[in-house]
């Protein structure tokens, strides 16, 4: 029976059939679509971005180490001449990166935590390498040490730890030895006054170098907390003693004012108040005190517990005839008293001056402990700029006031 095609239904014909009339076999259509993926692949090979290559070697470019062997294949780039770098630039860190058998010397972008010390030379050169103390910003070692506390009612008392170490020792920001060894003469400072104005902490924790001892108001808000975070920022610190000045009580320090006139015991319970006030200072510095100091018998009780804690004692200058200094070398107690101080109030000549004078004290002596108020919000800029110079200074060496203690000691021994 043959098929009407007027009369059979229209449908859709199969590529089979489409196909067959012009002759075209299925293998030829088979290659044409593997032509068709092989091309797509390609394509899409060519257009995406390439992956990274991690390094295959990677090695520092030192002069003390000859550099590794290059393959035939490696292309190096010709070393750039000394005399290119300007003089003033530091040296950065170069390394030989190897990919794929070719040699690449790339610089290493210098690292934002680490702080270089400018260019020196001979004497300066060798101290401030010891140990990169002026330069050194990390934390001091966290405080309170178990053993050099004793719990009271009041809070925490520093002690002596029962193998003999000292809260002043412990505390102190740590200086090598070379650096206590060098000819150098050594300048101290001391910035007070701190705790009662946030700004002018802030300075000096964070714009004045490591080497400054601070040294807070008893009387401020949170002082654990700001000794503390000053031992985060590389400082050292003391607690000021309010003593009795001349006037008393029409010129008053502030509460709990130790007095020459009330007894051992009222005045030990005074001190023990103020030294629980924080924790992990070296010692303490006076304030006020004018006719306390000039009182042996009275300040004799007080020392004597200084020294039995551990702490070391700073006269800030302010009595002309205090006995602190004296009464502490009889008793062993680290104590020092300030060859030069700086109020509050003064004009910025007259505080440039001062410093000016600090610092050839410093030269004369061999070393010397400067106080410095920071009463007055313009005075630690000025304090900045000029410790700035001091750092660069060649006949200079910044160090804490722990280290001009460390220093007395080793002399009384010989």
């Amino acid at each position: 029976m043959t098929t009407d095609p007027l009369h059979t239904p229209l449908r859709r014909r199969g590529l089979r059939e489409r196909l067959r009339p012009r002759g075209i076999s299925p293998a030829i259509m088979a290659f044409v679509m593997v032509l068709f993926a092989l091309g797509a692949l390609v394509a899409w090979a060519w257009m995406a971005p390439p992956p990274e290559v991690a390094p295959l070697v990677v090695e520092r470019d030192l002069p003390a180490r000859p550099a590794a062997p290059v393959s035939s294949a490696a292309v190096a780039e010709p070393p750039m001449p000394e005399a290119a770098a300007p003089p003033s630039e530091k040296p950065r860190d170069r390394v030989r990166i190897i990919r794929k058998g070719q040699a690449k010397i790339i610089t290493l972008p210098d690292d934002p935590d680490v702080q270089e010390a400018p260019a020196m030379s001979g004497r300066r050169q060798r101290a401030l390498n010891a140990g990169s103390l002026l330069l050194d910003v990390r934390p001091l070692p966290p405080a309170p040490q178990r053993d050099l506390v004793q719990r009271t009612r009041l809070g925490p008392l520093p002690r002596t730890g029962r193998n003999g170490r000292r809260p002043w020792r412990v505390y102190a920001r740590p200086v090598p030895k070379k650096v206590l060894r060098s000819s150098l003469p050594k300048l101290a400072v001391i910035v007070t006054d701190l705790g009662l104005n946030g700004s002018s902490f802030a300075i000096a924790t964070d714009d004045l170098p490591p080497a400054v001892s601070l040294a807070i108001v008893p009387y401020a808000k949170g002082v654990r907390a700001l000794g503390l975070k000053a031992r985060r920022k590389g400082h050292e610190f003391f607690l000021q003693l309010p003593m009795e000045p001349w006037g008393y009580p029409s010129i008053s320090p502030g509460p709990r004012t130790l007095l020459a006139s009330a007894r051992p015991e009222e005045n030990r319970r005074r001190l023990h108040w103020f030294l629980t006030r924080a924790v992990g200072y070296a010692g303490i510095i006076t304030y006020a005190g004018q006719k306390m100091l000039q009182q042996g018998e009275a300040l004799a009780p007080v020392l004597h517990e200084l020294h039995n804690r551990g702490l070391m004692a700073v006269d800030d200058g302010t009595a002309a005839n205090s006995m602190l200094s004296s009464l502490g070398m009889v008793i062993g107690l680290p104590a020092l008293r300030a060859d030069m101080r700086i109020p509050a109030g003064l004009k910025p000549h007259e505080l440039r001056a001062r410093l000016k004078r600090a610092a050839e004290i410093a030269r004369q002596r061999g070393r010397a402990l400067l106080v410095v108020s920071a009463a007055d919000r313009t005075t630690l800029p000025i304090l900045q700029s000029w410790l700035a110079g001091i750092v660069n200074d060649e006949t200079l060496l910044l160090v804490p006031a722990t280290a001009l203690a460390r220093l007395q000691a080793r002399e009384a021994k010989r």
